[in-house]
C-alpha cells in the first residue's frame, strides 16, 4: 500500500510545473463557468420573482365603463395565446396604489380623490400570456392586436417577455459555456497526463514486465486526473468567491452559487480528470 502511494506521488511529481500551470488554467476556466452559472441563476430568480406579474397592462380610455371593460375582457380571452385577463377598475387601482405607495398613496388619494373628486388612475386590464410563448415577437403581435380595440388608450409591457428572452439566451450561453469548459479541461488534463505518461514509458514497461497488475498501473493516472480536476475546480471557485466578496458593494444583493452548484462543478471536473486518466492509461499502459 505504501509503495502504491509512492508510485502515485511519483507520477504526479513527474509532471512538475505542468501540473501547476494546468491547475491555474482549469481554475481560470472554472471562474468563467461559475460567472455564467451565477448570471443564469440571477436571471432565473428574477423570472421566478416576476412570475405572478401580468405580462402587459392595457389602460382603458376614460369613456369606457366597467360593463364595456368586462366585455372587452371576454373578447380578449378568446385569443389562444392569452391565458387570462383581469379587469381592474379605477377604484381598485387607486386602492392598490395607496397600499403600494403607503404615505405617498394617502396624499395622492387626498389630493385627487377627495379634494378634486378626480381619480388619476385609469381602469386597466392585466393580461397574462402563456410563458412558453413569451418572446418579443409574440408580445409585439399580441400588443398590436389589443391596441386595435377602440377601448384601449395605451399598453405597458411589464418586462416579463424581455426577461424570458434573457433567460433563454442565458440558458443557451450557459450550455455552450459548459461544453467549452468540458472540452478545455479535458484537453488541459489530457496534455499533462500524456506528457507524464510519455516521461514514464520505460518505467511503466518495466513494471509490466515485473508482473504488476493493470489496476496498479492505472491508479497513478486516475489519481493524477482527479488531483488536477479537483484542485483546479477548488482554485477557480476560490478565486470567483474572492472577486465576488471584493466587489460585493458594487454587485448589490447578488448571492454566491448554491451548495448544489458548487458540488456539481467540483464533481464534474474531477469526473473529467478520472475519465482522462482512464483513457490515457489504456493508450500508454
Amino acid at each position: 500500500m505504501n509503495y502504491r502511494l509512492k508510485n502515485v506521488i511519483s507520477h504526479i511529481a513527474r509532471a512538475g510545473t505542468s501540473s501547476l500551470i494546468g491547475i491555474v488554467g482549469i481554475g481560470f476556466i472554472t471562474t468563467l463557468l461559475t460567472t455564467l452559472l451565477l448570471n443564469h441563476s440571477f436571471i432565473l430568480r428574477q423570472s421566478e420573482f416576476k412570475m405572478d406579474a401580468p405580462t402587459l397592462v392595457a389602460f382603458l380610455k376614460d369613456t369606457v365603463d366597467e360593463a364595456m371593460g368586462r366585455t372587452l375582457v371576454s373578447r380578449l380571452e378568446k385569443n389562444g395565446q392569452i391565458l387570462a385577463v383581469n379587469y381592474a377598475s379605477k377604484a381598485e387601482k387607486l386602492a392598490s396604489r395607496e397600499t403600494e405607495f403607503q404615505d405617498l398613496g394617502v396624499l395622492i388619494k387626498e389630493a385627487f380623490s377627495e379634494t378634486r373628486g378626480v381619480n388619476p388612475f385609469p381602469a386597466s386590464l392585466n393580461v397574462y400570456v402563456d410563458e412558453e410563448l413569451i418572446t418579443r415577437k409574440t408580445l409585439e403581435h399580441i400588443v398590436l392586436e389589443i391596441k386595435a380595440h377602440d377601448e384601449i388608450e395605451d399598453i405597458l409591457l411589464t418586462g416579463q417577455g424581455q426577461l424570458k428572452d434573457r433567460l433563454r439566451d442565458s440558458e443557451r450561453t450557459t450550455l455552450v459555456g459548459i461544453g467549452v469548459t468540458v472540452i478545455t479541461i479535458w484537453f488541459i488534463i489530457g496534455s499533462i497526463i500524456r506528457k507524464t505518461a510519455i516521461a514514464r514509458t520505460d518505467e511503466v514497461h518495466l513494471m509490466k514486465l515485473l508482473g504488476m497488475f493493470r489496476r496498479y498501473l492505472l491508479a497513478p493516472f486516475i489519481v493524477h486526473g482527479l488531483f488536477l480536476g479537483g484542485l483546479g475546480a477548488l482554485c477557480g471557485l476560490g478565486c470567483f468567491y474572492g472577486m465576488l466578496y471584493t466587489f460585493r458593494s458594487q454587485l448589490g444583493g447578488v448571492h454566491f452559487l448554491t451548495i448544489y452548484q458548487i458540488i456539481s462543478v467540483i464533481v464534474a471536473e474531477m469526473l473529467i480528470g478520472l475519465l482522462v486518466g482512464f483513457f490515457t492509461h489504456r493508450k500508454f499502459a
